[in-house]
């Protein structure tokens, strides 16, 4: 039986279908192809050409362009770039994935808890192994029984197959963490922080976290008077002496600056793996007789124990937030690894090779993407605006949005973003991922507006022009505009 519609039902049905074959029947409003008033008048007014920026603001839910500028130029998309790794990380490898870290050994187990022989550490990639994380390791193993060991740490990092890394190659500065190299063992990112802070009439040196050859030598002084700068008055140089690194601070530091801190990396992973495992291992109440190498499991070695590392997508809210290059290079050869696990394969290789089959059963068009390592620390990186606007679409109807919107910097809030906009309607309602190398910058991320929608919002800025200050300038232009629309 077919249920009735009454004739004064039938009436409104008649003029709502009406209405909606109008609305149907209307052309979509069409793409704004210039840029607003206020972004132009900011590039004129930094000397930044406009054929040097590209800029593609998409409603999210449909994908409309409300504007395209330059959209189809490759251009060199900086730490943006993560963004492509980490969304393609969540649909390879899942929100839940996992790396383990298993410790084996070598060697026999007297009953007083020393080992006659050497511990592995069989490295699985882990992105995030921290000190706390690599100190709850150090306790998993004594719980086991071993407190003493005779032999060496054996550090297993061949599960990727890589070159060799020169953390000087890309633009000479070596100790900054930016330029750190994957390492299927990294621990802690290689990073060791250095804080300067006054204290009783002092000013002391402390390193977080110790490594096991690390000496401080202080000699900075304190000097009074108003504080203009907490870089300025001081230095420091770092040395090999006598199998020890010596670290040396010198010069003037005012305390009416109070605490300041650096981070750098001063050795190679595998020393800074082991000296911080030996540091933690003794400080433990452990004892430690050999030192280190890098080399395969022994066929010989028998399992400890295997330890997880936090979910993926904890991890990519650290890669994305702040900006972590080293991170983004580990879970690019994650994929490539899980992808072919052939020992012989290049795993980076492997990693590209297995998001772009992703990009094309999705449907977006890779002519002339170039992902480099991941992360985006590469002048050879490229994508267009067009192709990053199509990988916002795509994520933000995948069935891991909330995760992926989750890692992003909200603006005014934390992050990369958390200084910015603080005083606009915009702080929370932007997540942005921003980049930036020298002669490049770039954001890309969701805009929620004043009218309820949301926007995607894809910018790319390449000239010698551009730099930290006023790239922020202009894409909190573009962005107040996204916001304000209609």
């Amino acid at each position: 039986m077919h249920a009735r519609i009454p004739v004064s039902g039938l009436c409104r049905l008649a003029r709502a279908l009406v209405a909606t074959c109008l609305l149907l029947a209307q052309p979509h409003a069409r793409a704004a192809t210039t840029l607003p008033p206020e972004v132009g008048n900011l590039l004129v007014k930094h000397g930044i050409p406009h054929d040097a920026v590209s800029l593609v603001v998409q409603e999210a839910a449909s994908g409309r362009d409300l504007l395209s500028f330059n959209a189809g130029a490759l251009r060199n998309p900086a730490s943006a770039i993560k963004l492509l790794t980490t969304i393609a990380a969540l649909e390879l490898l899942g929100p839940a994935y996992v790396w383990h870290t298993n410790y084996l050994l070598d060697g026999t187990l007297d009953s007083d808890g020393r080992l006659r022989g050497n511990l592995v550490m069989r490295g699985g990639g882990d992105p995030f192994l921290t000190v706390d994380r690599l100190w709850s390791h150090v306790l998993a193993i004594r719980e086991r029984g071993v407190h003493h060991i005779d032999g060496n740490l054996i550090i297993d990092n061949t599960l990727f197959n890589i070159p060799p890394h020169d953390r000087g190659a890309f633009d000479g500065q070596s100790e900054r963490l930016y330029n750190v190299g994957p390492d299927a063992a990294l621990t802690n990112f290689s990073a060791t922080r250095f804080v300067i802070e006054p204290m009783d009439g002092r000013i002391n040196v402390f390193a977080d976290p110790p490594l096991a050859n690390l000496v401080i030598d202080n000699r900075i002084r304190p000097q009074d008077g108003k504080c203009s700068s907490r870089t300025a008055g001081w230095g420091h140089q770092f040395e090999r002496q006598d199998g020890r690194i010596i670290a040396r601070f010198t010069g003037v530091y005012r305390p009416r600056c109070g605490a300041h801190s650096i981070s750098r990396s001063i050795v190679s992973n595998g020393e800074y793996t082991y000296q911080l495992f030996r540091y933690l291992w003794e400080s433990m109440g452990g004892t430690f007789s050999g030192g280190y190498r890098h080399g395969a499991t022994p066929e010989t070695a028998r399992q400890l124990v295997s330890l997880p590392s936090r979910p993926l997508a904890e991890n990519i809210a650290s890669i994305n937030k702040y900006s972590n290059n080293v991170m983004a290079r580990q879970l690019l050869l994650t994929i490539g690894a899980e992808w072919n696990p052939d020992p012989a394969a290049d795993t980076r290789a492997s990693g590209v090779a297995a998001i772009g089959e992703w990009l094309a059963n999705v449907g977006i068009d890779t002519t002339g993407m170039v992902l480099d390592n991941g992360s985006g620390l590469s002048r050879d990186g490229r994508i267009s605006a067009a192709q990053m606007a199509k990988l916002l679409s795509v994520a933000w109807h995948s069935n891991w949005q909330p995760e992926f919107l989750a890692s992003f910097s909200l603006a005014a809030l934390d992050g990369t973003m958390r200084k910015r906009l603080r005083k606009s309607s915009l702080a929370g309602r932007a997540r942005i991922k921003t980049g930036l190398i020298n002669g490049v910058r770039s954001m890309a991320g969701y805009v929620h507006a004043a009218n309820g929608r949301h926007y995607s919002v894809t910018m790319m800025i390449d000239s010698n022009k551009v730099n930290y200050w006023n790239g922020n300038q202009v894409q909190d232009a573009v962005l107040e505009w996204v916001y304000l629309q209609n």
